[in-house]
């Protein structure tokens, strides 16, 4: 990596830095941003994906990438110059030299070594829309002062290593090389101010009338050539002349231009090439744009009882600005057409321009003052469905387009909060114009407030007017629209579009879930979640743990990736404990129906060690599985809004959570699983990039399949289930909430997994899940426990069956043991390694001596001579302990011990639609 310490310290504080990788791409090299916390791609529009420039040089190397690069924010803070192939051999074109001679700003070497990067502090103007343009020679210009990144080196240009403002440069700059043609059709208030003219007064009566102003000893000294009250700067005379002349001349360029020439400040450089344009060119068109009002002759005036056109009830600017912008003016009557709000309205002392400016008028509807190059208007009123409260739609016009975003009211009527509010948005607002803009609001608000529309509106994620209806955000933009908050529309990004397609995540799941029932649990519980509010039922925990490296992760990731992305990341939707309690309850909030996901219950931390932990881990359980906040305060002693949901909680974890300890709430409320969904390393491995690049496909089929049929078909499976399931169960504390899982399950086997299967079989099928669940859920019987060992080794068996298998070695595989046929009956029994079965039954918390005692008395051990419970056996030239287990006598006792699977009478209204 370059040697970075020519950066500028001003943009190191700055905390918009990224890494940088070279990718090809459609057969092109490309830069992709990379962000420095997950190594994920970055974006120069989402600031949780940046990070500060100590961070982001730490995380080059880790995640391989080739640099950093600087982020050019919707603040407009910074400009950046992009000058490529300009250099040959390390000199510069004799075409760009003008830009380093002038610019004063840090400068530096591109990564190709032949082009340059200019930054500049401060924004380009605000009618610059354009950003890059090819140049003779195949060189290119670009110019960003927001959503782009520049890759940064540290290779400072000839010297030019301190960061400057230079506004005339960047203005220049654009107009030479991004869009020449605009050097004769500079932004002036005239544009927005027809007629604004001087009221037919000659050159020589408007000199007269400026030099008997109150400033007219400074101008009549400037008119003269004198320039000692600029120090003897002639460029800042020249400067202050035109100013004056901006609003004496109301923007008129051509007459600027004829009094300044009659002026004692004239001479040659005046004009002298500047690019496409003149130095006299660039400081009118300078000297314009800084202009905030502009002079108006009485005789221009509105006369009593004759109002002009541009003061016309409906029509706000006039036929020079290019039309209206929406209308009023101060004498308009209720009954008046009212403004289309898809643009920013003018009302009573404000006037929007065509290009969106907002200006402030005077009684007489003149425009005195420039307020905001962005003016931002309320497009719709959204009225929340589930409190009645009335949000405001907000729409700014910038640079790209236009950008909304959804507001508390109280917001848009705070000096303070609405700039960072708007500001992020790229509007110009600030402190020195939050005043104007609130009040411009308030009073569009009391003229327009009555015409404005409504829609529906919610700022969670699920079922948006209860079950069956509308899901967000799948169903968004119909009847119902998904506007979340600043922050909470960031976490939402997950689930607003789906990666790869169905069949391509059926192919990648079904068989893992056919393999596995731990596995089969836990995606029974994701699909699961919108079910809860369809059938009234409880929310709770479905907990999965076991042993480290058993696949627990790439599951829970599975059992996201139905409704989203759930690749780590920061406010992604993948949780894990380490996250504060606060955080995953109001991301519980956001989801709503969508279930939550928390990983890693082991890297938990709480003071008093496991117990602190238990009771933390308990607590936070608890809260998620009431489905609703607790009350808190606002700062003003007000309530705070309580979010709520409907959703499951999949967590999973190394260690239980329910003990003899555990409060009785959290132990009802919590389904906690023991399994090792896969046995093979390389399988949970391809579920983590399968899931990264399929996501969000299969919630979307599922719900618009749950549509076609009534609410009363859901509640009578679920009452079979239910009743099915609590006849096998014997008293099992999570009977009902293992019926719901099983209902899930089969649905999602009928419109998922497999369509065209029987409802019958997908009801067999789940039973058969709903029986494991019971045997290897907490809650069971204290005598189980030998069992679940038992159930737990059979489990183990059969997936590890390659590891026994003569071709182990052969395929790099650890040989395990053996399986042998018997020759004097069918059957064959397992021969382990005794080790091997120690250190499996030691991961999973099982203790091998009551175990094994336990499948000797049962009769499932081979007897034969030996130590204990193992006999030898020799493999090639080694004799080995193993422990010797008959398969079919195995097979057995699990099947009376869980008796056969719960059975669920047929349905009188046959299966779903």
């Amino acid at each position: 990596m370059a040697d970075l310490r020519g950066v500028p310290v001003e943009l190191r504080r700055e905390p918009r830095w990224v890494c940088w990788r070279r990718e090809e791409r459609n057969g092109r090299a490309t830069k992709l941003p990379v962000c420095a916390a997950n190594g994920r791609m970055a974006k120069s529009t989402d600031p949780a994906t940046w990070a500060t420039f100590e961070e982001a040089v730490a995380a080059v190397g880790r995640w391989r990438c080739d640099g950093v690069g600087f982020v050019f924010g919707p603040d407009r803070a910074f400009t950046g110059l992009d000058l490529d192939h300009v250099l040959v051999d390390g000199v510069l074109d004799a075409e760009y030299r003008w830009v380093m001679d002038e610019a004063g700003t840090y400068t530096e070497v591109s990564p190709s070594g032949d082009g340059l990067h200019l930054i500049f502090r401060g924004a380009k103007p605000d009618w610059a829309e354009r950003s890059r343009r090819g140049q003779p020679g195949g060189r290119v210009v670009e110019m960003y002062d927001h959503d782009r990144y520049f890759t940064v080196t540290g290779d400072v240009f000839e010297g030019r290593g301190t960061l400057a403002e230079n506004p005339g440069i960047v203005e220049r700059a654009y107009r030479t090389w991004i869009e020449p043609e605009a050097a004769t059709a500079q932004p002036r208030l005239g544009e927005a101010a027809a007629g604004a003219g001087a009221g037919g007064m000659t050159d020589a009566e408007l000199i007269e009338r400026m030099c008997s102003s109150r400033n007219g000893d400074a101008i009549r000294a400037l008119m003269a050539g004198d320039t000692s009250a600029q120090g003897g700067d002639h460029s800042a005379a020249d400067m202050a002349l035109c100013s004056h002349l901006a609003f004496w001349c109301a923007g008129d360029a051509a007459r600027m231009d004829r009094i300044f020439r009659s002026s004692g400040l004239m001479r040659d450089k005046w004009d002298s090439r500047r690019g496409g344009t003149t130095y006299g060119a660039q400081t009118i068109e300078r000297a314009i744009s800084g202009a905030t009002e502009f002079y108006r002759p009485r005789a221009a005036r509105r006369q009593k009882g004759k109002p002009p056109a541009a003061h016309n009830t409906n029509i706000c600017s006039s036929a020079d600005a290019g039309g209206a912008r929406g209308g009023t003016g101060r004498g308009a009557a209720a009954g008046d057409e009212a403004p289309d709000f898809e643009n920013a309205p003018s009302a009573e002392g404000w006037r929007v321009d065509a290009k969106g400016r907002l200006w402030a008028c005077d009684r007489d509807g003149e425009l005195r003052r420039s307020v905001s190059s962005t003016a931002p208007w309320v497009a719709t009123d959204l009225v929340d469905v589930d409190t009645g409260d009335v949000r405001a739609l907000v729409r700014v016009t910038v640079p790209g387009g236009v950008r909304e975003r959804a507001l508390d009211r109280d917001v848009l009527l705070n000096q303070s909060k609405i700039i960072g509010a708007l500001a992020p948005m790229g509007a110009n607002v600030s402190s020195a114009n939050a005043k104007d803009v609130v009040r411009y609001l308030t009073d569009v608000e009391r003229r327009w407030g009555w015409a404005r529309p409504r829609a529906r509106s919610v700022t969670h994620l699920g079922w948006a007017e209860g079950a069956l209806s509308s899901f967000m955000p799948y169903d968004a933009g119909g009847k119902v629209r998904f506007d979340p908050s600043p922050d909470e529309a960031v976490k939402a990004r997950a689930f607003m579009e789906p990666a790869g397609t169905l069949e391509g995540w059926v192919a990648g799941v079904a068989p893992a879930r056919a393999s596995s029932m731990a596995f089969r649990c836990v995606m029974a519980a994701s699909f699961a979640s919108p079910l809860v509010s369809l059938l009234g039922v409880q929310t709770f925990i479905v907990y999965l743990w076991g042993r480290s490296r058993s696949g627990k992760t790439p599951t829970l990731k599975a059992a996201g990736s139905v409704w989203g992305d759930p690749t780590e990341g920061a406010d992604s939707y993948f949780r894990t404990f380490s996250d504060t309690p606060k955080s995953i309850v109001r991301a519980a909030a956001l989801l709503h129906d969508i279930p939550v996901i928390v990983d890693e219950l082991q890297s938990k931390g709480a003071v008093g060690g496991q117990a602190g932990k238990r009771q933390v881990v308990e607590d936070l359980l608890y809260s998620l599985s009431l489905g609703h906040e607790r009350g808190a305060l606002n700062s003003d002693r007000s309530m705070m809004r309580a979010g709520s949901w409907h959703s499951l909680t999949i967590a999973t974890g190394e260690i239980p959570i329910v003990g003899a300890s555990t409060q009785q709430g959290a132990a009802n409320r919590t389904l906690e699983l023991c399994g090792e969904p896969f046995a093979d390393v390389r399988a949970a491995q391809a579920m983590h990039h399968l899931v990264a690049a399929e996501h969000g496909t299969a919630g979307r089929a599922f719900v618009e399949a749950l549509r076609r049929n009534d609410p009363a078909f859901y509640a009578g499976e679920f009452r079979r289930l239910r009743d099915a399931v609590g006849k096998a169960a014997n008293g099992h504390p999570q009977a009902d909430n293992v019926a719901l899982l099983a209902l899930a399950d089969a649905l999602a086997q009928f419109y998922v997994f497999a369509p065209g299967t029987e409802w019958a079989a997908c009801l067999e099928g789940a039973m058969r899940m709903a029986s494991w669940a019971l045997v290897n859920a907490t809650g069971a019987d204290g005598t189980d426990t030998d069992l679940k060992a038992i159930q737990f080794v059979a489990e183990w068996l059969v997936r590890s069956r390659l590891h026994f298998e003569s071709s182990a070695e052969m395929d790099r595989l650890e040989r395990w043991g053996c399986v042998e046929q018997y020759r004097d009956r069918p059957g064959f029994c397992w021969w382990v390694f005794s080790s091997v079965l120690d250190r499996a039954l030691a991961d999973a918390n099982f203790d091998r001596q009551k175990t094994l005692r336990r499948m000797a008395d049962e009769g499932l051990l081979v007897e034969g001579r030996g130590r204990g419970f193992t006999r030898q056996k020799r493999f090639g030239d080694t004799r080995v302990y193993c422990v010797c287990i008959d398969n079919q006598a195995l097979e057995a006792l699990l099947d009376r011990a869980a008796g056969a699977a719960p059975s669920v009478p047929p349905s009188q209204g046959g299966g779903p639609c």
